[in-house]
This record gives C-alpha cells, structure tokens and sequence, in this order.
C-alpha cells in the first residue's frame, strides 16, 4: 500500500489555524481518497481502532449526527488506525456506517496527526481545509453543531 503525503511546510502541521495536513489513503472499497477532496465542507476526521471501547460506543452516534447534519456540509471521515481493512469493512457494516472509511494500517497518517495510543481522536477542519479544533475522546452532537455553527463558510 502506498500513501502519498502532501504539505505545505517540512514539519507536521497540525496546530489550530494551519492547513491540514493533505493524505491519501484507500478506503474500505479500495477506492483512493484525499483529504483535499473535501474542501468546501466541515470535516470530522475521525481516528479510530475496534480495540476502543469508546470508539464502539461512539460509532452508532457518529452515524446519528452523520445522517443528521451532512446536509449542513459536514462529512466525517473515518480513519481506523494499524488495523486491517476486513475489521472497518466489519465496523462498517455493523454500524452501518455511511460516511468516509479510510484504513492506515501503518499509522503513517495517525503519526503525522500526533494521534498517539489514545482513541478516539476528532480533528475538526474548515471548508478551506484549515483545522480549527481537536478533541481527544468523544465527540458529541452537541459538540459538533456548535463547531458547525461557529465555522459556516461565508457565501
């Protein structure tokens, strides 16, 4: 598996305010899909592991404000991190998962998020690609709204 990094600085960027760091990775079909690709919408992206217990619990509710707020722009972008593609395809189909699942069985794109051993992970990114927050551990419908609210693009 091959995975293309795109940045605009040599370091990572993942402090608030900075461009998100651009990656591509395949998804549980096999299809490539880039972060970039995005752009224009809110994005949830979304660190995971099937080892995480909050990350079991959570998933039901993320599909919940998935369904609820995508017509808002918000696509949340799933990516389970060192884990086979077979347990998001799994994931996926239990919770009956429609939005974006991504796999990084290296952890390539986990490290140059700072994720660490600790899931979930929430970034949140603006419709011109920039991160505006990031939540360790359960991300809320509450919290998402807001964060929609306080981050609609201007038109």
């Amino acid at each position: 598996m091959s995975v293309f990094f795109m940045a605009c600085e040599d370091g990572v960027g993942v402090e608030r305010g900075q461009l998100a760091p651009n990656f591509e990775l395949k998804d549980i079909h096999g299809k490539t899909v880039e972060l970039s690709s995005f752009r224009g919408k809110t994005v949830l992206l979304y660190f995971w592991a099937d080892f995480c217990p909050s990350c079991k619990r959570e998933f039901p509710e993320t599909q919940e404000f998935y369904d609820k707020l995508k017509k808002q722009d918000l696509e949340v972008v799933a990516v389970n991190v060192g884990q086979d593609v077979q347990i998001s395809k799994e994931f996926a189909q239990e919770f009956k998962a429609t939005f974006s699942m991504l796999t990084d069985p290296q952890k390539d794109i986990a490290k140059l998020y700072e994720v660490g051993e600790k899931l979930p992970v929430n970034y949140f990114i603006n419709a011109e690609g920039k991160i505006i927050r990031r939540i360790n551990g359960w991300t809320t419908l509450q919290q998402v709204q807001v964060i929609l609210n306080q981050n609609k693009p201007s038109k």
